[in-house]
């Protein structure tokens, strides 16, 4: 057994699926975990712990603030409360846990604010804690995740000056690393840490919760996966590539074993394409890139991007975004000939795919010299927007059009194109003033891996400015670039090129070559540029 649990129950069987219940719930695997729960139930009925998990997978969790099912949470925790009261057979800390569950949940279900019921689960939680917290990984999980929800992917103040951005951010880091001490391979614990730590300004600190899950639990296709969440901020693009893979097979036999396609958890399992696509895309490797993206579309078709679940359009919403991540990569690998071949998506189903797509073939256009061409795409882009749907589609935490406070992911798509285009046409100052504000606009995203922006406007804007003699501006650029994405290979190569256009740091430039052959080792093509649209640059190389 990957993760075993005791509970108050005689029989065995509850047993085995409680634990693999439990470890289900902490991989996010919902569907999953609440059908071991169940089948718990069905060897001991009376396991009031079955029922308060069941409770909690329908609840809120990090990356579904939401709840899965809120009506159902209120019901299993009023049951897990009833055999709560009523047996003598229910351990202290299971009896703490089960007491303090309700006040996470109101009747009428949106009686309360979501807010107001995390601060009342978590004000619940610390007692429970207090009393059990230093001798039970469970209860240390539980109270870690409340103390998350309260400020959920806002944990601590965004870039440049990281720092807590509330009281009880340093109070969870010392609830899990207390906890890690004595359990230090909890896939709770370890989960939790890993997102706690990842916006930090030291996410390094968690790279040994991310070695445990690369392998310890092979069924948790998101486990598997989590450890990248680290590996990016820190430089390691290659392992996040291996994460991703492994956590792609994982979910791939879960498919096989469960026939479960189209539920909740596919999102997460699309999410692991995404994560690969996204480092491939840094560690410079086409192939596999293309390969992980086509793999993704063939599973975006019409049942999956209208898909409905508990009544809501979640195909449409959180599914069919995904579909336009392939055009990125065939943006950031400059393959401006297949992107024009490449056939645009029915409109209507696929809205954040036609946008994207109208977007790359402008950039092709532009960057091929068919202006004209390129001008008229732009056009069909703008046109494109124009879908109401796109207001209400999502790439997991950034919606694919924000026209009120321009921070959506075509938000920056359209500002890269005008910029791309722009200096095609020899506008160079218009040009940059469009790539500047790409920046800006990348920078303001809700914060999300892979991020909202799969190629970073930096990238682009330094390889225009240096093609143009401006090398000072372009040094700062790439500099900003690596102090986020560290040692990636694109951003290496432009401040290579911009220290050698200045004549200047013989030493340093020759440290950073060294970082670059070190970078770009995988990579399976030849570049001459942080961004192949600068053609002039590649030819330079």
């Amino acid at each position: 057994m990957e993760f075993e649990v005791n509970f108050s129950s005689s029989s065995p069987d509850c047993q085995a699926w409680m634990s693999r219940g439990i470890l289900c719930f902490y991989g996010f695997q919902t569907e999953e975990s609440i059908q071991c729960f169940e089948k718990a139930l069905s060897h001991d009925s009376q396991c009031a712990m079955a029922h308060y998990f069941i409770a909690y997978c329908c609840a809120s969790n990090y990356n579904d603030p939401g709840g899965f099912d809120r009506s159902r949470s209120f019901k299993e925790s009023k049951r897990a409360l009833e055999l709560s009261e009523n047996s003598q057979h229910v351990s202290a800390w299971e009896r703490a846990l089960i007491a303090a569950l309700p006040s996470r949940f109101c009747y009428p279900v949106n009686s309360k604010s979501t807010s107001e019921l995390q601060v009342n689960f978590a004000k619940a939680m610390k007692p429970v804690y207090e009393e059990f917290g230093d001798n039970n990984a469970e209860v240390a999980s539980v109270y870690a995740e409340s103390l998350m929800m309260l400020r959920p992917w806002a944990l601590w103040t965004p870039p440049p000056s990281i720092k807590p951005a509330a009281p009880e951010t340093l109070e969870l880091v010392e609830v899990l690393e207390r906890g890690l001490k004595q359990n230090p391979t909890h896939p709770g614990l370890c989960h939790f840490y890993i997102h706690t730590m990842e916006l930090s300004d030291s996410p390094h600190k968690a790279l040994a919760c991310a070695n445990i899950l690369r392998t310890r639990y092979p069924s948790q296709g998101h486990l598997l996966h989590m450890p990248s969440h680290i590996d990016m901020w820190v430089g390691q693009y290659k392992e996040a590539v291996e994460a991703n893979e492994k956590g792609v097979a994982s979910d791939e036999k879960y498919v096989s074993r469960t026939g479960q396609d189209n539920e909740f958890y596919k999102m997460y399992r699309m999410h692991n394409y995404h994560f690969v696509v996204w480092a491939c895309m840094f560690d410079g490797q086409f192939s596999k890139a293309m390969e992980y993206a086509e793999r993704a579309e063939k599973q975006l078709g019409e049942e999956a991007v209208t898909y409905m679940f508990k009544g809501q359009p979640l195909g449409s919403m959180f599914l069919e975004g995904f579909s336009s991540i392939l055009w990125h990569v065939l943006v950031r690998f400059g393959r401006w000939e297949d992107i024009i071949s490449r056939p645009v998506k029915n409109s209507v189903l696929y809205p954040s795919a036609t946008a994207i797509s109208h977007y790359a073939r402008g950039i092709a256009f532009a960057v091929m010299g068919k202006l004209d061409d390129a001008d008229r795409e732009r056009q069909k882009f703008y046109t494109s927007l124009q879908a109401k749907a796109l207001q209400q589609c999502y790439l997991i935490k950034n919606l694919m059009y924000n026209p009120a406070n321009n921070n959506g992911i075509l938000n920056v798509a359209e500002a890269v194109l005008n910029g791309e285009i722009e200096y095609h046409k020899g506008n160079y100052e218009e040009a940059f003033k469009y790539l500047r504000l790409a920046v800006e606009r990348d920078d303001k995203l809700n914060y999300d891996e892979p991020w909202g922006w799969m190629t970073p406007a930096r990238h682009v804007l330094g390889a225009l400015l240096l093609e143009q003699g401006h090398a000072q501006e372009a040094e700062a650029i790439y500099r900003e670039d690596l102090n986020r994405y560290k040692n990636n290979m694109w951003s290496l190569l432009g401040l290579c090129q911009a220290l050698k256009q200045q004549h200047k740091n013989e030493e340093e430039i020759v440290e950073v070559q060294a970082l670059l052959k070190t970078a770009s080792e995988r990579s399976d093509i030849e570049i001459g540029a942080s961004c192949l649209c600068a053609t002039k640059m590649r030819c330079q190389a």
